[in-house]
């Protein structure tokens, strides 16, 4: 896994960022954003972006801030920046093999007020076919989300593998929504994706809920968001609380 190209990087996210929203990753000046180590290096930017998910979940429960349960806020938050950093980085691999290096990301606010990447800088790595999930594994599970997991459970009492249940959950969303975009990617998508899950963080926090279907046919965690402890909301559609266990392999 070498440098990639001149330019490599900025065709592939202007390419995969027509998918949907959460595989857009703009060009911004590295002035108007924040890097990503400050959600664990700055504790009191995470505190905010923690904070800022309670109110919305809040909002939509029609209820007070204080009712929403710190740890749902902290598990909710986690796996929307899950989401919206595996997103653009699976596509990118697998669609064009490239792969941003971290450093070249920030934190950006999108127009709905959640926490979503950019780009700051041309930095990447080239991913050749079959290596996308050592890439993922070292450059967004390991430098990344290991880290704003640990921050974030310093902050709130949530467990670790609720934290990582969340992050197979957002990997799964990312591997279903470019399948459904890019069918020809939909067996490398499915194939990176059981790679992942078959080692540590991931292992035995979710796989294909039907015998022989892949991950961009369906999907089971073994953990929960609790996204259904808000008033009134219900169950995700992956949540292990339905019953469903993944599928033997």
């Amino acid at each position: 896994m070498d440098g990639a190209e001149p330019g490599a990087l900025r065709r592939a996210l202007d390419d995969i960022a027509r998918i949907n929203p959460f595989f857009e990753v703009p060009a911004l000046p590295a002035g108007q954003v924040r890097p990503l180590a400050d959600l664990w290096r700055d504790p009191d930017y995470l505190d905010a972006q923690v904070a800022a998910v309670r109110a919305r979940l809040a909002e939509r429960a029609r209820i007070a801030p204080q009712r929403v349960e710190a740890r749902v806020a902290a598990s909710l938050f986690f796996q929307g920046a899950a989401a919206r950093l595996l997103s653009p980085a699976v596509a990118s691999v697998l669609c064009h093999g490239v792969l941003a290096d971290p450093d070249s990301l920030g934190w950006r606010t999108d127009a709905f007020g959640s926490l979503a990447p950019a780009r700051t800088g041309e930095r990447a790595h080239a991913v050749a076919p079959g290596g996308g999930a050592a890439a993922l594994h070292r450059h967004v599970l390991t430098a990344v989300l290991d880290p704003m997991a640990g921050a974030v459970r310093a902050r709130v009492p949530v467990a670790s593998r609720l934290l990582w249940g969340d992050a197979a959950s957002a990997l799964a969303g990312a591997v279903q929504a470019l399948a459904a975009a890019r069918p020809g990617a939909a067996e490398a998508a499915s194939r990176t994706g059981a790679e992942l899950l078959a080692g540590p963080p991931l292992a035995g926090l979710g796989g294909p809920a039907e015998p022989g279907a892949g991950m961009a046919e369906s999907f089971v965690r073994t953990t929960c968001c609790l996204y259904y402890r808000l008033p009134g909301f219900g169950k995700c559609g992956d949540c292990a609380l339905h019953g469903r266990r993944p599928a033997a392999t």
